[in-house]
């Protein structure tokens, strides 16, 4: 783990600690730190991930293996390995984000609605950290989630390019782990329901192992996404690796 990465852990964990010993509730931005701690835990470097896609009428879903490599907070290249959508690849640039598709001359441009549908949105919700995109403001309501006695917190996108405008997350009391969340459109129209399923320690850190994804938008409802994180690896990315052009002759 980097020093920077530490530091931001630091900046997660101690003050939900400081608030919750104190106060014993802690403040909004540390509630959106912690949450996003253990899903961005590379500075530098590729998770794997196992994508399935099904509807929720109990049928056998379609499964893909990704690639997503990150470097600072917002550049991600997303390469499926395998599956129906095995050569494609999503790249994504701060607000700009390209689909790449095998044997095309040149990457296309995707638009900051299209990038919330289909393959496109597995890389949007996989690099989204909640502290970027939304002010928070804890909500009163004592609620919990599969069970666990949670905070409730209103989320609002932090400006009007934010894909996601406004949601609610939920977070333990104990731990302030995310548990669920749901996010909405600008327009107000709910777009994700987010399940975050299955933790695990990976080298004294929580990282997490499972989320689900489930479609609420009309064109997609009744469709769920489930994201297994197979591994984290640190590691340098060569220069150009977010370029489009040279993206799309990456391996």
């Amino acid at each position: 783990m980097s020093d920077r990465h530490r530091r931001l852990m630091l900046l997660g964990v101690l003050p939900w600690l400081a608030a919750a010993s104190v106060e014993h509730r802690p403040s909004p931005e540390a509630v959106l730190q912690a949450a996003d701690a253990p899903r961005h835990v590379l500075d530098e470097g590729v998770m794997r991930i196992r994508a399935t896609v099904r509807q929720d009428d109990g049928m056998p879903g379609i499964e893909t293996i990704l690639d997503v490599y990150v470097r600072g907070e917002d550049e991600a290249l997303c390469v499926f390995r395998s599956g129906a959508l095995e050569g494609r690849k999503i790249l994504m640039a701060g607000d700009r984000v390209w689909l790449i598709l095998p044997k095309t001359t040149h990457p296309i441009r995707v638009s900051p609605n299209q990038r919330l549908f289909g393959g496109a949105s597995i890389g949007d919700v996989a690099r989204l950290k909640f502290a970027d995109e939304f002010t928070a403001t804890l909500l009163d309501a004592a609620e919990s989630v599969d069970g666990v006695a949670c905070l409730a917190v209103e989320l609002k996108g932090r400006t009007r390019k934010s894909a996601y405008g406004s949601g609610t997350l939920w977070v333990g009391k104990e731990d302030g782990l995310p548990r669920r969340a749901v996010l909405s459109l600008p327009s107000g129209k709910e777009a994700k329901e987010l399940r975050f399923v299955a933790y695990a320690e990976d080298h004294g850190r929580t990282v997490l192992r499972r989320l689900e994804i489930h479609h609420l938008l009309p064109s997609e409802r009744g469709m769920v996404t489930t994201l297994e994180f197979l591994g984290y690896d640190a590691e340098t990315l060569p220069a150009g690796f977010f370029d489009p052009e040279r993206a799309r002759e990456l391996p």
